[in-house]
């Protein structure tokens, strides 16, 4: 779950209404998205779920699903599950929540792997970390220092009601401020649920996702990594990244 008051809430009816169907559940405690993914595909778990309203406000919350592929559940398995769910609701069944103990064994499996993609770690790196309040307000900070980077943290303080509040991915305003401040080598910034990081850099620009698509293709390239010469981007992506991509030969 992220870090919103009404996760724990979630949590045990979520794991209730499983364990009432004899499905053991495992529990995360606050975690990412992309964490949760992770742990779906390479763990003994037929499926994920997160508890998050990404980059929602408080008040709001919902349940992400997630398949053993690591990969959100197609729209039509969304919808049966909520149809058989509003079937249950007017047969009346009675909720069962159950207790959940966090297994912080899952969050050190996760992080492990990340830190393990960048085998050179980040050392002599100053870094301004932007955690939204969030998921990432734990993980981040200490995945980061595990690699070597001098960490300022903002925004990693979650009350239950403060994630997403002027903060994060959405708000970058005070991200930069304190790069430009800090004189720091870069800041990210995450959302809510931590599957969205956005960036600034040195100079106080900011790097949005398709700056950070065209980047990352650079230098897979570069290193012969970039499979297919191809790189694979949203509809929402901007014109302006395919055709730099088209100059840069991809």
């Amino acid at each position: 779950m992220d870090t919103r008051e009404s996760g724990s809430w979630l949590a045990a009816e979520v794991a209730g209404g499983l364990a009432r169907q004899q499905v053991l559940s495992d529990f995360a405690g606050v975690t990412t998205t992309p964490g949760v993914a992770y742990l779906a595909r390479t763990g003994p778990f037929a499926a994920g779920v997160m508890i998050s309203a990404s980059h929602n406000p408080y008040q709001d919350n919902g349940i992400k699903l997630i398949a053993h592929t690591g990969y959100k559940l197609p729209d039509e398995q969304e919808e049966q599950l909520e149809s058989e769910i509003f079937a249950l609701l007017r047969d009346g069944l009675a909720p069962s929540p159950a207790a959940m103990l966090v297994d912080d064994e899952l969050d050190h499996t996760y992080i492990d792997h990340l830190a393990g993609t960048l085998p050179g770690g980040l050392g002599g790196l100053r870094l301004v970390v932007d955690c939204a309040n969030g998921s990432a307000s734990f993980l981040a900070p200490e995945l980061f220092e595990r690699l070597g980077a001098s960490v300022h943290r903002i925004n990693c303080s979650p009350d239950g009601r403060n994630i997403n509040l002027n903060s994060g991915s959405l708000h970058l305003d005070s991200l930069r401020k304190v790069v430009l401040a800090e004189s720091a080598d870069a800041g990210v910034a995450f959302d809510g649920d931590a599957d969205r990081a956005l960036f600034v850099s040195r100079s106080g620009r900011i790097i949005d996702g398709d700056a950070v698509l065209l980047l990352t293709a650079r230098h897979l390239k570069d290193q012969g990594l970039l499979h297919g010469q191809t790189v694979v981007a949203t509809v929402m992506s901007n014109l302006g990244l395919e055709r730099a991509l088209t100059r840069a030969g991809n």
